[in-house]
């Protein structure tokens, strides 16, 4: 994180206040964590504007959901951290800009002496997760203060949302911040081909989407998306992490996800994230 821009470092400590208070409530075991954010407990951080989550044994409702962030919000920090969210700011409705995503976002604002930094909560409802949620420990902004505990997406969850995203969308696609964390994921988490494979099926069924190799849907999206690519890779600072060549990022995941896709790889195969490759 170390050069980010200062407006970087505040969003994501208004994010990361939101979370630790999330962390201590009663709704705790409710919301999973998920997006941008949840990246950070996997040792890799990119720019985020939201909180991302997914909500349990709860109705998709605009009225409750804003109901149960409200609730978070109001919540004291164990150790005060001076942030204190504007309770008669908090606005929601329905999200209706991803057809495959069902759910509500709540804008806050979060007051940090005299910085007002608004942001949103999406709360995704009715999503399968698979494997089952896990407890995550998500590193914080200021170096000797205690991480955050919660439970967050499996990161084969993470990926398998991506792919079917991918196959969905296709050569439209515009979502480079999926490439991103999917070039970035799997050139660092050793995947098991069996635990992916479920998981993608899980996605695919809810979102009613046939399953193929990307290769063939994302056939000269390299050359397609590259201005696209580019422009969203600088205006993020990843272009240390990530590859110039969108023609590369989309060759590298479509490694990753066709063996898995097409069965070519048996389920107990392990992903070698260092040469980019499946090796039983």
């Amino acid at each position: 994180m170390a050069g980010r821009p200062t407006a970087e470092y505040l969003r994501l400590y208004a994010l990361e206040g939101f979370l630790l208070r999330l962390s201590i409530s009663a709704h705790r075991e409710r919301f999973v964590l998920k997006g941008g954010v949840l990246l950070a407990a996997h040792d890799l951080r990119r720019p985020t504007t939201d909180v991302d989550v997914a909500a349990l044994r709860t109705a998709n409702d605009v009225e409750d959901v804003r109901r149960l962030v409200v609730e978070v919000a109001a919540l004291a920090a164990p150790v005060d951290d001076g942030l204190v969210f504007d309770l008669n700011a908090v606005t929601a409705a329905a999200i209706r800009d991803e057809d495959e995503y069902a759910g509500v976002r709540v804008r806050l604002v979060a007051q940090l002496a005299t910085a007002r930094e608004p942001f949103h909560v999406d709360v995704n409802v009715g999503d399968p997760i698979w494997p089952a949620p896990a407890e995550v420990e998500l590193p914080r902004l200021l170096e000797g203060d205690p991480p955050i505990v919660l439970r967050g997406y499996p990161v084969e969850m993470v990926v398998a949302e991506k792919v079917v995203t991918a196959l969905q969308r296709g050569l439209a696609s515009t979502r480079w911040r999926d490439f991103g964390d999917l070039y970035l994921l799997t050139g660092r988490v050793a995947f098991t081909a069996g635990v992916v494979r479920e998981a993608i099926v899980a996605v695919a069924e809810y979102r009613r989407v046939e399953l193929e190799g990307l290769d063939g849907v994302l056939a000269g999206y390299g050359e397609v998306g590259q201005r696209g690519w580019l422009a969203w890779r600088a205006r993020v600072a990843l272009t240390d992490v990530l590859p110039e060549s969108f023609a590369d990022v989309v060759a590298a995941v479509v490694a990753f996800a066709d063996p898995v896709l097409d069965g070519g790889v048996a389920d107990v195969v392990v992903w070698r994230p260092a040469e980019r490759e499946w090796r039983g």
